[in-house]
């Protein structure tokens, strides 16, 4: 199988239990190379804990994840290392160090590496601050300084801080009024187009899924229940479906889409 065309996340058989509370039963999930995957539903069907799962960051309960063709169980030591570079995570609202400025959260992944001098680091908290639409005097702010829509910025720099393949956002536009989560939307498409990212996001903003996935898999009652482009996936007759698409508010945005 070329590189192309090996998933970048493969999950199979994934079961997910807290106790005797089972959360995923059987889910089977593909990310592709270069896609906007979105991940939908209600509170409580593991949205985040599936993120969590694609990288390793949480074992399920049974099943195999593999990234980049790669078991999760399986790697180790300089291995895993080595994968871990290759993603990046924007933790929901943004999860920046309080006691650090902007320059020194958005470090933390570069100064992990210990190959790279501090000349070179400054340079890089640099061209990631520009990358993310900040000003080069934002490097020395702290997180209580800064409205939401910077904390989120700030958050996917340091995301990126690595110059990932993978980019993994929970909830990104939580938080934010409609027209900074309009522009952090915009942003996530013109980096994914320019970097050739591969991204998989955890969202319950419909607005979102119409201007950013190119699919949209749905959980519910345990299962994936749905996966699909917008158009497939509202085509399912599950209540979950009828209720979050074609409700009041659903309703009218597929409405304006189409």
């Amino acid at each position: 199988m070329s590189t192309a065309a090996t998933p970048v996340i493969e999950m199979r058989g994934i079961v997910t239990r807290f106790g005797r509370h089972v959360v995923h039963e059987g889910i089977d999930l593909e990310l592709r190379r270069g896609e906007v995957l979105g991940l939908v539903g209600g509170s409580g069907s593991g949205k985040t804990t599936l993120l969590r799962e694609m990288i390793g960051l949480q074992r399920p309960s049974s099943g195999e994840v593999r990234a980049f063709g790669e078991s999760l169980r399986d790697a180790r030591g300089r291995r895993h290392a080595a994968l871990r570079q290759r993603w990046g995570v924007l933790f929901q609202q943004g999860a920046l160090f309080t006691a650090l400025n902007v320059a020194d959260n958005i470090a933390l992944p570069l100064r992990e590496l210990r190959v790279l001098d501090e000349p070179l680091i400054r340079e890089l908290i640099r061209l990631k601050l520009a990358m993310v639409g900040l000003k080069p005097e934002d490097a020395n702010r702290y997180p209580a300084e800064l409205s939401g829509g910077m904390i989120k910025r700030v958050g996917l720099a340091r995301a990126l801080a690595l110059d990932p393949e993978l980019l993994l956002l929970d909830e990104p536009t939580s938080g934010l009024d409609p027209v900074a989560s309009e522009l952090f939307v915009d942003l996530i498409a013109e980096l994914r187009s320019a970097l050739g990212l591969t991204v998989a996001l955890v969202t319950h903003d419909l607005d979102t899924l119409v201007d950013l996935c190119d699919r949209i898999a749905v959980l519910a009652d345990r299962k994936l229940i749905a996966i699909g482009t917008l158009d497939e996936v509202v085509a399912c007759d599950h209540p979950f479906i009828q209720s979050y698409f074609h409700g009041h508010r659903g309703g009218r945005i597929i409405n304006k889409r189409q």
